[in-house]
């Protein structure tokens, strides 16, 4: 069982833009409590007004779930607040057959300050990334046919990359699972974000971005402002956590 420890500072910053598009069908939640935190982060999928309302519906069922269920371990929080996302959109489905073919993907990072650990579940193409020391040591694997071919060793550059094996509101979620938990360590640095945002951006491009900046909010100022710049057609949102001070710490490493 792991000890009570020092809480570590959390800071976030956030982005969401249509990109070229009419309509953000990206959403975004988060709650920092003085024990605990979740940060959230769905892609709406189903055309007209559908992926927007699925996202949507999503981040307030997860949010209302870590709500009424803090006292809960962190495995739990992260499985029953995307079963709550599942249900919401399912349910949503059943009542309006506009919204039939409504879907949603979710990253979610929940975090236990006493205790100093974070776990995470997604469904879909969303990703985390998490740096430590400035440099990227953990990245989601997208729930996509593109993925599951590539790690296979199978052709997959004629594949549709929008093809998702697991999303919210369509297929059986009882197969995904939450990471294994990681203790937090000052100077972490975590980002989410959905595919419009990590398409335009290399792995490379995140932790030099990281090592420039002097704060979470540049930090994602800087990686949406690159992103912007190179035109995306699709929404591309993201939210950034920075655990204790990954600017001093990001920097010393470098600097090595």
């Amino acid at each position: 069982m792991p000890q009570e420890c020092l809480m570590l500072k959390l800071a976030s910053a956030h982005c969401s833009h249509p990109g070229k598009r009419d309509i953000n069908e990206d959403a975004i939640g988060m709650r920092i409590r003085s024990e605990d935190a979740c940060f959230i982060l769905s892609d709406g999928v189903g055309g007209e007004s559908g992926g927007y309302h699925a996202a949507r519906l999503a981040i307030h069922a997860a949010l209302k779930r870590f709500e009424t269920h803090g006292s809960a371990g962190l495995e739990q929080l992260a499985l029953g607040s995307m079963a709550a996302a599942h249900a919401a959109i399912l349910a949503e489905q059943s009542r309006s057959p506009e919204h039939s073919r409504m879907a949603a993907t979710m990253i979610g990072l929940f975090i236990d300050r006493r205790r100093g650990l974070a776990q995470w579940i997604h469904a879909g193409d969303s990703r985390l990334y998490l740096f430590r020391r400035g440099v990227l040591v953990q990245r989601t694997r997208d729930h996509s046919l593109t993925a599951q071919l590539a790690a296979a060793g199978l052709p997959h550059e004629n594949v549709n990359p929008n093809l998702l094996v697991h999303s919210l509101g369509r297929g059986d979620m009882e197969s995904l699972h939450p990471a294994a938990p990681w203790s937090l360590e000052d100077g972490d640095a975590y980002l989410l974000c959905s595919d419009g945002f990590w398409n335009a951006l290399s792995d490379r491009e995140l932790e030099v971005q990281l090592q420039l900046a002097a704060s979470v909010e540049d930090w994602i100022a800087l990686l949406s402002h690159k992103v912007g710049c190179r035109g995306m057609q699709d929404n591309y949102s993201a939210i950034a956590i920075w655990v204790g001070d990954p600017q001093s710490i990001t920097l010393a490493a470098v600097r090595q």
